[in-house]
């Protein structure tokens, strides 16, 4: 089979569903659509230099790449966040083992400095959020409290940590990209 054929047959075979997997990880349908059309342009263009022998595997990788870069340039926000722990949650066989431990230890150095930083409430809030992954709803009821408290006690902690210099996209995106997103 030439190579314009297995790209097609690539093409028709997986488009949709590294486009579904640029999509979790960006939650956004036209940053997944970009990203997707832009890892088959890139594939086009060294179809020729390239040799392929599993095109699935080298194109996730692709898509997760570009999906770093992606998230690399939008501003960090809690949603950035949960983008993050996104990836970082994403299955590598090889690379799971590295990809767990390199986590564990960028949880431990958050939680280090949370636990320096954030006065109690807001700490208490921050973890039911990012460690127990409730909803602002359940926090609220959990304590009592109203959601927009939970918002603001949130961004309160996001904000605090983010001046500490911890949580700035640049630093989180380069552990992404150590543990092996870019593989």
């Amino acid at each position: 089979m030439g190579k314009k054929k297995e790209y097609d047959k690539a093409y028709n075979d997986y488009w949709y569903q590294l486009y579904v997997y640029a999509n979790n990880i960006l939650r956004s349908h036209e940053a997944a659509e970009d990203v997707t059309q832009e890892v088959f342009l890139d594939l086009w263009n060294r179809l020729d230099s390239l040799t392929i022998d599993h095109y699935r595997a080298y194109l996730f990788k692709a898509v997760k790449f570009q999906c770093v870069k992606k998230l690399r340039k939008m501003p960090f926000t809690e949603v950035h966040l949960e983008k993050v722990e996104a990836v970082l949650s994403l299955d590598d066989s090889e690379y799971n083992l590295a990809l767990e431990e390199n986590k564990i230890l960028l949880v431990k150095k958050i939680d280090a400095t949370a636990n320096d930083l954030l006065p109690e409430r807001c700490l208490q809030i921050f973890k039911l959020r990012f460690k127990e992954n409730l909803s602002y709803k359940e926090i609220a009821s959990m304590l009592n409290i109203s959601t927009s408290t939970v918002d603001n006690q949130i961004n309160k902690a996001l904000k605090t940590l983010r001046e500490s210099g911890l949580y700035n996209s640049e630093m989180v995106l380069l552990q992404i990209i150590l543990i092996g997103v870019a593989m």
